[in-house]
């Protein structure tokens, strides 16, 4: 299975953008059956996300600067094999190239020896302050996907 299994790109769209993180899983994480919890994948896809925005200029801190918000409307998890205490995880993300005004996100948890773990996928739209939604780029964001386009985030 490939990450393109939820967004299938399009015909001349730039390659998804890409960062992994590591991390241990931690003992507040596991649950009574001594794996990861369910519910912590969310934020093991957080932490992708905070990522790849710090790398690409993306980053929360970027959206409030310039009052544009980025609600989740839509996210899933398949899971795969179970995470355990102690255990190093990479979690890899790649936001999707898009023209409509969205953020398309997919991850990838692989846990030691390379396991798959659990992928996954979430999506964004953007809004202004008052919560309406964006329907065309503010600058900035135009600006981003200018450069994505010419291959400068590579």
């Amino acid at each position: 299975m490939g990450f393109t299994e939820y967004f299938p790109p399009a015909p001349d769209s730039p390659a998804p953008l890409t960062v992994g993180v590591s991390r241990r899983v931690r003992f507040e994480e596991i649950d009574l059956m001594g794996i990861v919890w369910h519910g912590r994948y969310v934020s093991y896809f957080e932490d992708g996300r905070v990522a790849l925005g710090d790398r690409y200029g993306m980053g929360y801190r970027d959206f409030i600067h310039r009052g544009v918000r980025a609600p989740i409307v839509r996210m899933h998890i398949d899971y795969h094999a179970p995470l355990y205490f102690d255990e190093t995880m990479e979690i890899v993300t790649r936001m999707h190239w898009n023209e409509a005004m969205r953020l398309d996100y997919s991850f990838q948890i692989n846990g030691p020896e390379a396991r798959l773990v659990a992928r996954g996928y979430s999506m964004q739209l953007l809004t202004d302050r008052e919560d309406n939604l964006l329907l065309s780029p503010p600058d900035w964001i135009e600006e981003f996907k200018d450069r994505w386009r010419r291959g400068e985030w590579s």
